[in-house]
């Protein structure tokens, strides 16, 4: 991979910057320049990917997006918190199930998302694509994710090989289609952590709580043992899907992320994310403390108080921005691009002679998509 951690970290708090100044309305454009960035650090046999999005179709698609799930949201919930307060005289259900229809919108903007991610990269002068399916994907992310819950989890793995199946089926690089060349068998002995996990803490917590206590002590063993099962269970599927794609008649990819590299790369990322705020709050916390203290005999609290409303509003999407839109870019910088570079870094092509095979395949531009995503702001900013 081209391109230093240094260089991002320059680009992101440049971006930041400008996002915070122009109240996030620069964040489409500080998005595009990260993943131009991004696309062409990633060389392959010396060739580097290209991002072609562009920013307005970004607002644009947002804009469309919020206003359309507002609408959605705020019919559904009235209807359930009406319904709610006749059958069960209370919000409380309705509110449950309000949130319960979130998920249906986040996977139709899931795959419009990565719909638009393909349909605006280019390797070698040739576009990526994806066929349209975003209603198919909810449809089956509803069923297998009920099924899912219904076995109490055992499914998770069977779920995940189906939708990575339906969203490799559906994509092209120019005239050709991937292959999807993975059996959800392959999954399972990778998820024994995560059963074991569950399950431990499950009648740990049951059974401690109804008849002896002391078996909560098993939360110890188990809760750790979930939560160490499912970034390995994470890292396992991720290599095991991915390392299923085929392209043309023999080209295939290999990808081997290692979990201790990536617990290292969140850790390490995680704990820098942390000092640089500290290190920020600590200079705010200063500086602030000197002007309270070198304008406290000059300063009218009345007029302190008396502050418009609108200012303090303003102050406060300030902040707002300020922490979030930083959190968010220097995770880029400390954890989304040393992840980005360590499965890259494994990536390996075989019989990459197949791309040379392939036409210019049909456009297929979209310019409202990527809205739907931003919404839930997937890969943060990424």
């Amino acid at each position: 991979m081209a391109g230093t951690r240094s260089d991002l970290l320059s680009l992101v708090l440049k971006t930041t910057t400008l996002t915070v100044l122009t109240l996030g309305i620069y964040s489409f454009w500080a998005r595009t320049r990260i993943r131009r960035w991004l696309w062409s650090s990633l060389q392959v046999d010396g060739i580097p990917f290209e991002y072609a999005g562009r920013p307005l179709e970004k607002l644009m698609g947002f804009v469309i997006a919020a206003v359309i799930v507002a609408i959605y949201l705020g019919l559904v919930v009235m209807v359930l918190i009406f319904t709610s307060l006749n059958l069960f005289g209370g919000v409380g259900p309705g509110t449950a199930a309000a949130f319960a229809l979130l998920l249906p919108v986040y996977w139709f903007a899931k795959y419009r998302g990565q719909r638009y991610l393909l349909n605006h990269t280019r390797w070698r002068g040739i576009a990526f694509s994806m066929a349209p399916g975003a209603w198919g994907y909810l449809l089956r992310a509803t069923c297998w994710t009920i099924a899912t819950v219904l076995t109490a989890g055992i499914l998770l793995p069977l779920r995940a090989h189906r939708l990575w199946q339906y969203r490799v089926e559906r994509t092209y690089y120019g005239d050709d289609h991937f292959r999807f060349d993975t059996k959800a068998g392959d999954l399972y002995p990778h998820f024994g952590f995560v059963l074991i996990g569950l399950f431990g803490s499950l009648l740990s917590g049951v059974y401690g709580f109804m008849r002896d206590e002391s078996a909560l002590v098993g939360l110890l063993i188990f809760v750790p043992l979930l939560l160490f099962g499912w970034v390995y269970w994470r890292v396992a599927s991720f290599r095991i899907l991915a390392s299923g794609l085929r392209f043309g008649g023999a080209m295939d990819l290999t990808v081997a992320p290692r979990t201790g590299a990536v617990i290292g790369i969140h850790l390490l990322g995680w704990i820098l994310m942390g000092l640089l705020f500290l290190a920020v709050a600590a200079v705010l916390a200063f500086a602030f403390g000197f002007f309270a203290v070198g304008a406290q005999a000059n300063v009218d609290l009345e007029v302190l108080e008396n502050l418009s409303p609108y200012l303090l509003a303003v102050g406060g999407i300030l902040f707002y921005l300020t922490f979030f839109v930083l959190r968010g870019a220097l995770r880029i910088a400390m954890v989304t691009f040393p992840l980005f570079r360590h499965v890259a870094r494994t990536l390996s092509v075989s019989n990459a002679v197949e791309v040379n095979a392939v036409c210019r395949g049909e456009a297929s531009h979209m310019a409202d998509a990527d809205g739907f995503a931003n919404l839930f702001d997937f890969g943060s900013g990424v």
